[in-house]
């Protein structure tokens, strides 16, 4: 379980977060909210549900960097400066060190501003998010009287090169990097444990 110091109160304009751990916990339960939106069956109306979960876990996953660098002491600093081997003088050198070790930070990055700018001016030709309904047949065996025959699945995946990957597992790998790495930095202490 992971153990925390006190918590300061949040700034001024913000609701309830306060720290890195803050962002760290909102960023499982939007993880969590994407992971159940694409397990349950939707209305018309919630069809989009789990893009607007992606979106929200992409953004988060990616600010975290400016949670980190601005809350960051200076013996942090210097752990995350011999982290990546280089000085970190600014919020953007270190956003750029955590893009290029990172894939999965790297690819929230692109989803996070792009989603929030609505365009790039410099987009990753490499990157291509995709949201399918895919038609899942029932399975021989399991399906009793008049049940349906199939049933159509919302994927949020991307291709990244030549790799396609699921958007919950790009998700689930830059949680894994965040929790590593304020471990590492001291900003959290051990892991943290689900509801599962």
């Amino acid at each position: 379980m992971i153990k925390i110091p006190d918590q300061p109160d949040p700034p001024s304009n913000v609701f309830a977060l306060a720290t890195p751990y803050h962002l760290l916990h909102k960023l499982y339960w939007e993880i969590e909210q994407l992971r159940s939106s694409l397990a349950s069956k939707r209305s018309l109306a919630e069809t989009h549900a789990p893009a607007y979960h992606a979106f929200n876990c992409a953004v988060t996953c990616w600010y975290l960097t400016d949670w980190v660098w601005e809350s960051a002491e200076d013996y942090q600093r210097e752990l995350m400066c011999s982290t990546y081997e280089t000085k970190l003088k600014t919020v953007e050198d270190f956003q750029a060190a955590m893009r290029t070790r990172h894939r999965s930070l790297y690819v929230c990055w692109q989803i996070a501003n792009g989603s929030k700018h609505f365009r790039l001016r410099k987009t990753d030709p490499q990157i291509k998010t995709d949201q399918v309904w895919e038609y899942r047949p029932a399975r021989a065996g399991r399906t009793r009287a008049g049940q349906k025959a199939g049933s159509y699945v919302y994927r949020l995946s991307l291709t990244d090169g030549d790799q396609r990957r699921e958007a919950l597992e790009i998700f689930e790998d830059a949680v894994n990097v965040w929790e590593r790495e304020l471990g590492a930095w001291f900003f959290i202490e051990g892991r943290y444990v689900g509801p599962d």
